[in-house]
Order: C-alpha cells, then structure tokens, then sequence
C-alpha cells in the first residue's frame, strides 16, 4: 500500500509519475508533471529515527554545492548520524545537478506530531521531501482540491474527498512543485503534514530551492 490509495507505479493520480529509479525525479521539468516520487525503501532505520526524536533534531539551514561534505558534517556530527548524513549528500547533490543551483535549503526535522496539519502549497519553486519512518507527507491532486480549501481560517475536513488523499511511504523521495516554479503560478502541489498516532515518530527532509 502506497498510501491513502493504492497508487500504481508510474502515473498513478492526476500530475504524477512514480517509479522505482532515481531518473523519475527530473520528470518534473515536464508541465504536466506536479509530483515525482522515487520509489525507494528507506535507508534509515528506526532506530535511528528514535535517536533523533530522543534529541528532538531540528536543523535548518543552507547548503553550499562546493561544500556539501563539511557543511552536512557540521550539521549532522557524529558517528551515529553517518547515515543519515550519507543520504542527506545523495539527495542535495541530486538537487543541485537536477536544477543548477550552488546550494539548497535544508531542513531535518524528528516529529512525534504533524509539523504543518493542514493542506496548504509552499511559495517556492520546488521541495524535495522524504521521510524516514512514520508515515509519509500527504497530497491532493489538482482537480481534487475544492475552491476556497486554502482559504486562512476555513475547516479543510469534509471539504475534500477523503480517497483523493495521496500518501508518501518512509524512504520514498519526492519533489513537488511550489507556487513559484515557472509557467506554474497559483498551482503549486496542494500538501500536509499526515496525521500522527500517539508513539509514532517521524525524521523529516526537505530541501528547497
């Protein structure tokens, strides 16, 4: 199971390609394309996700191309976070090549409840998220997404079909277009912090450019 629904492995909802090799990730340059999802099992494992948690991790930063190696080092010290240091390199690199950029937003999150609760679009060009353990961000296809659902101050619940809910896995890598991507103004991927059972516990990336 993929998530809310059961998705396919390549388009699988309105805006999407998923599949199993990290070259699905530049399929976003394509208009049609809102969401790409690399297909993958998590490199980290749980008990690492509750070390983090245990030292309530939350790191934000920037990351510069040409030192990529140190500054994840600095941010991320010690023997025990070598893995997750490891990944977070693949990924930014990943970033950088994909857009041409020197360097990437970086944020590292351990959660033991939703970070941002209701479904709301990011005012950036595109997001890199994965989540390592717990259960995985949330997203609406575009002709799901009911008018005035983003409206400050509205009940969201009940105001959208609950099986048009997409769900991420642990380990999956997804990029999602914001409200600043070009040609995409206004139609940034609508998304969510997914709900949190009591005792679940998540490790959060995301890098932006």
């Amino acid at each position: 199971m993929i998530g809310a629904n059961t998705l396919p492995r390549a388009y699988a909802a309105p805006g999407l390609i998923m599949r199993d090799d990290a070259g699905v990730l530049a399929d976003v340059m394509m208009d049609p394309v809102q969401v790409t999802v690399w297909d993958r099992r998590s490199p980290i494992n749980q008990r690492l996700v509750q070390q983090a948690c245990l030292k309530k991790l939350a790191v934000k930063s920037w990351l510069d191309v040409n030192d990529l190696s140190g500054s994840i080092e600095r941010l991320l010290p010690g023997e025990d976070f070598a893995p997750l240091r490891e990944d977070l390199m693949l990924l930014a690199d990943m970033m950088a090549c994909l857009f041409g950029v020197s360097g990437v937003g970086v944020r590292v999150t351990a959660l033991e409840k939703p970070m941002c609760p209701r479904f709301h679009v990011d005012r950036i060009p595109v997001r890199l998220l994965c989540t390592y353990g717990g259960p995985g961000s949330q997203w609406l296809p575009a002709p799901s997404v009911p008018a005035g659902l983003l409206v400050p101050g509205v009940e969201q619940e009940g105001r959208y079909a609950a099986d048009s809910v997409q769900q991420l896995q642990a380990g999956q890598v997804a990029l999602f277009k914001g409200d600043t991507w070009r040609d995409n103004p206004g139609s940034g991927v609508v998304h969510r912090s997914p709900p949190v059972s009591p005792g679940q516990q998540r490790l959060l990336v995301t890098l932006d450019i």
